[in-house]
């Protein structure tokens, strides 16, 4: 890969004349591109929706038809988070070094070798005609809010064309190469830039195991606690979802739920890239070998715009690919290609829009058959009485004779992919006498109790890193302890602290206690006394618990060699406590926090207001309730910043019944009276609302408007 820099002042001159258009493949402060623009009439569109404001902000759209609520659910939530939107779009076409500097380039560099602009454009000119229009309403969508909103100024993106929808959607297959891969091709880590590492938790409740009779659904995305996003859209013409997005792109829920059935989805871990040793004759001319063939790489030129101190530079690389995919150096002067499940042919809205629509698990399934929603795991409840979970995955088929965690060798035909799994052929549970099922980034063979589908009748190369995670383990528990189960108890478990390896942990703690010479417990009194503390806590991750505080704390010290705490590590956790808060018999929220951006607060607005005490723990220590925390510079207390960040609970009785919360609010303006709402209540462990019908709608509204209004 080559590439030229190009000083701005070369470039000023080109700048001034081009304003905000640029071409295919260059890019120099601002996106706007020609060749898939919409022509929708946006005052036409804007005068025929209604936007539907609840009490907690969220936003709930009416409109004749499915592309009317798409561009007024789009318009609503750019009020909400343009400027987040509009940064997960540069991300994701590949021009965040324009904004944010150099730091970005090899993220830059990295997506505009896997061509999303090229296969995203490519995609929509190829749409069916409801999908254009969704594309369409999207952009006209963000464009309108723009045009109605002159005091919000984008960064980089004054005018959004369709195509930057399907981009958006894109991030499915981006996020689905794994870390492996990212080493084998030597961009270790190159994805966890934008959006983490991926868990969730989901359950099923089928009529056998539901007080009311209805299936249940929990939902429950552990991602960044800003990343969600909630919305309902009520279209005339059939589109009536509710639900969750996230990340700042998508134009429809990715888990949710219609007046008949809902989904989730959680991360699972299939194959789905592979990476391919090219056996190159010469480098120079792009030769290189494939079977008894001597085929040439396809190469092309992009550039790329980098914002300094001084202003904006262009460099400008030549980018290369096989017929396997984009080529990457290896050592030893070793050529690597990347290919991608099903990143040219996309297909991921297309699947959720016919998923939104689903009435029943026989429309469900036709709706997901094609598994063009790359690497998750799907849960489905419905009112036709049924609950269904499968390993989703657009999933190649391979030679099993081949070692696929390794590169493979380019040259050999017999590395070819042979179409991808079926739906039909993926591990998947229908029904089950459990009354249950349940996934938590965990392996498809301890989903449910009993009549799990079994691993040797599948290839061993489907699955990666799936295991049985310690909180579906915890999942498993609550969901079989129970013969029946209501919405009220569901939305109880659903923010379940109770730690299972607690119990295990302490009664090892009391046997190396009872080795201690009488002496030494008199000495160590007040060890004896946190002792007691952690006997009579109730293995609970409550905010007001002093024993979770001191289990939390010991479980995460390290360096005695052991694997569960001992009482080297209950002493040390003693003296840290007793450190940063002057004494150890502390509520555990005292420095498990929830917090929302300090210097966004506003004036005259007490610090207390937007840091809370929250209860939960990081994933791993398996409450369901997942409070993955970072610490300050400085700061004695941890705060929350990914894990339980959108919740909800959904019966489907003759008329749905939906609760949910955020960790935050529905907005990112420190401003609105939505930034931090539904926080206290997340740290209460309630759910509030989620209102569905129509009728209960407009009893809820707080604020009815229309777009541009």
């Amino acid at each position: 890969m080559l590439y030229r820099t190009f000083p701005l002042a070369v470039i000023l001159p080109f700048l001034m004349v081009l304003g905000s258009c640029t071409p295919r493949g260059s890019d120099i402060g601002s996106i706007s591109q020609s060749g898939s623009e919409s022509h929708l009439d946006e005052p036409a569109l804007a005068e025929n929706v209604t936007i539907i404001r609840d009490e907690f902000g969220v936003p709930h759209v009416f409109g004749p038809t499915d592309a009317s609520v798409v561009f007024g659910a789009t318009y609503a939530r750019a009020e909400d988070e343009f400027h987040y939107m509009e940064q997960a779009y540069i991300k994701l076409l590949g021009r965040a070094a324009s904004v944010s500097g150099a730091d970005w380039l090899p993220w830059d560099i990295f997506l505009r070798k896997l061509e999303i602009e090229k296969h995203s454009r490519q995609e929509y000119l190829r749409a069916p005609v409801e999908i254009k229009a969704l594309c369409d309403a999207f952009a006209e969508g963000m464009n309108y809010f723009l045009k109605t909103r002159p005091d919000i100024k984008p960064k980089l993106i004054k005018r959004f064309e369709p195509w930057h929808a399907l981009a958006g959607y894109r991030l499915f297959h981006v996020s689905g190469i794994d870390g492996e891969t990212q080493k084998q091709i030597g961009q270790p880590n190159i994805l966890s830039a934008f959006s983490g590492y991926l868990s969730s938790t989901m359950w099923a409740i089928g009529p056998s195991k539901s007080i009311s009779g209805h299936p249940m659904l929990f939902i429950n995305p552990h991602i960044p606690f800003d990343a969600p996003y909630e919305m309902s859209l009520h279209s005339d013409e059939g589109l009536n979802v509710s639900g969750q997005l996230a990340y700042g792109i998508g134009i429809l829920p990715i888990s949710g739920h219609n007046g008949d059935m809902g989904w989730s989805i959680t991360a699972n871990d299939p194959d789905i890239n592979d990476v391919y040793e090219e056996k190159f004759f010469d480098s120079a001319s792009g030769s290189y070998q494939y079977g008894s063939e001597i085929l040439t790489t396809t190469r092309w030129t992009e550039k790329i715009a980098v914002s300094a101190s001084d202003g904006i530079r262009l460099q400008e690389y030549v980018f290369e690919k096989s017929r396997h995919g984009p080529l990457f150096d290896g050592p030893e002067d070793k050529r690597y290609a990347l290919r991608v499940a099903k990143l040219s042919a996309g297909g991921v809205l297309e699947q959720f829009f016919n998923m939104s629509k689903a009435r029943n698990l026989s429309e469900f399934k036709r709706a997901i058959a094609p598994m063009n929603i790359t690497y998750n795991n799907l849960i489905y409840a419905g009112r036709d009485g049924h609950i269904f979970y499968v390993y989703g995955g657009a999933i190649p088929r391979r030679n099993p004779e081949l070692d696929w965690s390794k590169p493979v060798d380019g040259s050999n035909p017999e590395t070819d992919w042979r179409g991808f799994f079926s739906l039909a052929d993926l591990p998947q549970i229908e029904d089950p006498a459990s009354g249950y099922l349940q996934n938590s980034n965990s392996s498809p063979f301890f989903t449910t109790d009993g009549g799990n589908p079994t691993e040797s009748d599948y290839p061993a190369y489907m699955f990666g890193s799936d295991r049985d995670t310690a909180i579906a383990r915890r999942s498993r528990q609550l969901l079989s302890t129970e013969e029946k189960i209501s919405l009220d108890q569901l939305s109880r478990f659903a923010f379940d602290t109770y730690l299972p390896t607690a119990a295990a942990d302490i009664e090892k703690l009391n046997a190396e206690w009872a080795q201690f010479s009488p002496s030494s417990k008199t000495v160590e009194a007040e060890l004896k006394e946190a002792l007691n503390t952690l006997n009579d806590w109730d293995g609970r991750a409550e905010a007001d618990s002093i024993g979770a505080a001191l289990y939390v704390t010991m479980f995460h010290i390290r360096g005695d060699g052991s694997s569960y705490p001992t009482i080297s590590r209950l002493r040390k956790a003693t003296a840290l406590l007793e450190k940063y808060h002057g004494d150890w018999r502390i509520p555990y929220g005292r420095f498990n926090r929830l917090r929302r951006s300090e210097h966004n607060r506003k004036i005259n607005e007490s610090p207390s207001q937007r840091d809370l005490p929250s209860p939960g723990t990081p994933f791993y220590m398996g409450a369901i309730m997942t409070f993955n925390t970072q610490t300050e510079d400085g700061s004695s207390k941890s705060y929350g910043n990914h894990g339980h960040s959108y919740i909800s609970t959904v019966e489907f009785a003759p008329k749905v019944k939906a609760r949910s919360v955020m960790s935050y609010g529905q907005s990112r303006d420190p401003r609105s009276a939505h930034y931090f709402d539904q926080a206290r209540l997340y740290v209460q462990q309630k759910l509030k609302p989620a209102w569905f019908d129509e009728k209960d709608i407009q009893k809820a509204a707080v604020r009815s408007y229309r777009p541009g209004q």
